[in-house]
């Protein structure tokens, strides 16, 4: 599975994600907590007035995720997955493929009689049925496999975020990427990379359980 792929499956719902986070106040396990954010509040000719928090932060998801290292992992045992059987699936479709020629070269050729080669050609075709179904069967596997990943790893990241937004500094966070609705932000605004750092920090401790 690329990996690009999957994020957009994560939060596929939403061309900007907008985690609106209510949480109570509490006191998680160590969390690097920047400073809240201020602007400066401006009269009409430019003047500074003075300053107010601003509860508005954005994580660049895309970027989070390829430097979460669970992620890393899931999606190596996922394409690994998904390799193991597409190899599994084409190598049974050509055998298949290869059995139905050899069938019809031994007929034309008079090696077989026409009751054995009807008798084969039955059993080839309900290969090939069962050889469709399994596809089938597969794909469903693998998008629910997909859609079970999706909701692990967009559960990891609102967990990640509640817990750095503890004191509840920030009403909003978005989701900027290239393709989002914000076409402009201020780089203090950001707060992926101290978000995948408790993130990172949560696996790696859950690892040592």
């Amino acid at each position: 599975m690329k990996y690009q792929y999957l994020i957009n499956i994560v939060f596929a719902f939403a061309i900007a994600i907008v985690l609106v986070l209510v949480v109570k106040s509490r006191k998680p396990e160590t969390v690097a907590v920047s400073e809240t954010t201020f602007v400066a509040v401006t009269d009409s000719s430019g003047q500074v007035l003075g300053k107010q928090q601003f509860p508005i932060a954005y994580i660049v998801l895309d970027s989070l995720m390829r430097n979460y290292d669970y992620f890393a992992k899931r999606e190596k045992e996922y394409s690994a997955a998904a390799e193991r059987e597409s190899t599994k699936l084409q190598q049974q479709g050509a055998q298949i493929e290869q059995d139905m020629y050899a069938l019809q070269t031994q007929y034309q050729q008079g090696l077989i009689t026409s009751r054995d080669a009807e008798a084969k050609k039955a059993d080839l075709e309900k290969r090939y049925q069962n050889f469709v179904q399994t596809q089938q069967r597969k794909s469903q596997e693998f998008e629910q496999k997909e859609m079970a990943l999706t909701k692990e790893l967009r559960d990891s990241v609102t967990a990640a975020i509640s817990a750095f937004n503890y004191d509840n500094r920030f009403k909003i966070v978005l989701n900027n990427v290239f393709n989002s609705n914000i076409l402009y932000a201020e780089e203090q605004l950001n707060i992926t990379e101290p978000v995948l750092k408790l993130m990172n920090e949560r696996y790696q401790k859950s690892q040592k359980k």
